[in-house]
C-alpha cells in the first residue's frame, strides 16, 4: 500500500510555526497589558486614598498645605491619565495581535482540513485498489478451479 504524502506539508508546518510565534508574542503583550492595568489600578487607589486623607487632614489646614496637597493630587491625576493612555495603547496592540493570531489560525485550519480531505481521499483510493486486487485474485482462483480461462468482474 502506497504511503500518504501531503504535498503542502511544508506550508502547513510553516503556518503552524507562524501561529505559534504569534501566540508567544500575544502572550508577552498580554503580560505587559496585565502589568500596566495593575499599575493603573494602583495609581487610582493612591489618588483615591490621598483624596480621603486630604479631606480628613486639611479641613483646617494652612493655605500652603492645601496648595501642596492640591498639586500632589493634580500630579496623581496626571499619572492616572498617562497610565490610561499606556493601557489603551497596549490594548490596541493586543487587539491587533489577537486579530493576527485569529487569521493565522484560520489559514492553518484551512490547510489542516485540506490535509484531512486528502488523507480520506487517499484511504478511499487505497481501499478501492485493495478491493480490485482482491477481486483479481478471486477471479484467478475461480479460473483455476473452473479452468474456463474467462472471468467477468464488474467495476474494474
Amino acid at each position: 500500500m502506497k504511503r500518504f504524502r501531503f504535498n503542502l506539508q511544508r506550508v502547513l508546518d510553516y503556518r503552524e510555526t507562524v501561529e505559534e510565534k504569534l501566540l508567544a508574542e500575544l502572550a508577552a503583550i498580554q503580560a505587559d497589558y496585565d502589568r500596566e492595568v495593575a499599575k493603573l489600578e494602583e495609581v487610582i487607589r493612591s489618588r483615591e486614598l490621598f483624596k480621603e486623607t486630604m479631606k480628613e487632614q486639611l479641613s483646617g489646614g494652612s493655605p500652603e498645605e492645601i496648595k501642596q496637597a492640591y498639586s500632589y493630587l493634580q500630579l496623581l491625576t496626571t499619572e492616572v491619565l498617562a497610565q490610561e493612555i499606556r493601557v489603551s495603547r497596549i490594548r490596541q496592540k493586543k487587539d491587533s495581535k489577537t486579530a493576527e493570531v485569529v487569521e493565522a489560525s484560520k489559514q492553518r485550519k484551512v490547510l489542516e482540513r485540506l490535509k484531512e480531505y486528502k488523507v480520506s481521499q487517499h484511504k478511499r483510493e487505497m481501499e478501492h485498489q485493495e478491493q480490485k486486487f482482491l477481486d483479481d485474485i478471486a477471479c484467478i482462483r475461480f479460473n483455476r478451479s473452473a479452468d474456463t480461462g474467462d472471468c467477468m468482474v464488474s467495476g474494474g
